[in-house]
């Protein structure tokens, strides 16, 4: 699979949206071909808190420092152009189901999560020589947040030499940038069982899903 980055720029509150302005200038020095519409929708669930029952009896002893317990998430990701499929991130183990599965998964866990927030994206995909590229403006609500750029570099399937590539066309581009501004080319975790050596493996759908997940978790 080609190995693909992603790009975000939260919204500045300037009064050109970020998504304009970028499409504005990739169209302007590419001028790339439009294929079609994509969109992607994002649930962030938040595992419910157990009260815990504390024993009355006052202790001679010194108390003892407890660490509060981590808050765990579970995510759900729907990207129109992986249709049928839908990729679910619990702490680091990362999979895709049929969305069947998904609306009876989440019947059976619903006093188990409750929903922390809901972000969606429409945008436009193009293609550009050798790049597939996919914009849109992300929103919660009736909020933007900012817009996020998906860039699949097609010739390569190993993230350690499509990275750079990738890198280096975002950066021609003279997009904004900041402290804010992120790049996003993580890899998925390998399976529990899975020998994880340190061979580069190639780019999957799983990793491109790792990307989406890290950067909209608590957008």
């Amino acid at each position: 699979m080609p190995v693909t980055g992603l790009y975000f720029c939260p919204d500045s509150g300037t009064t050109q949206a970020p998504h304009a302005a970028i499409f504005d200038r990739l169209s302007k020095r590419y001028q790339p071909t439009i294929t079609s519409k994509w969109s992607l929708e994002h649930r962030l669930l938040r595992e419910n808190g157990s009260s815990s029952s504390t024993s009355s009896t006052p202790s001679l002893q010194a108390p003892v420092t407890q660490t509060p317990p981590q808050t765990r998430y579970m995510q759900y990701l729907d990207l129109s152009f992986h249709p049928g499929k839908r990729f679910c991130l619990v702490d680091k183990s990362l999979v895709t189901i049929d969305p069947d599965f998904e609306h009876i998964l989440t019947a059976k866990l619903q006093g188990l999560w409750g929903m922390r927030q809901t972000l969606k994206a429409e945008g436009t995909s193009l293609e550009l020589e050798d790049f597939k590229i996919k914009i849109a403006p992300l929103s919660q609500g009736s909020m933007i947040k900012g817009v996020l750029m998906e860039v699949e570099y097609l010739p390569c399937s190993y993230l350690e030499q499509g990275e750079a590539v990738i890198r280096d066309f975002i950066e021609q581009l003279e997009l904004p940038s900041g402290p804010n501004v992120r790049l996003y080319f993580s890899q998925a975790p390998v399976p529990v069982g899975v020998d994880g050596n340190d061979e580069p493996r190639e780019f999957s759908i799983l990793d491109t899903g790792m990307q989406y997940m890290e950067l909209l978790r608590l957008r």
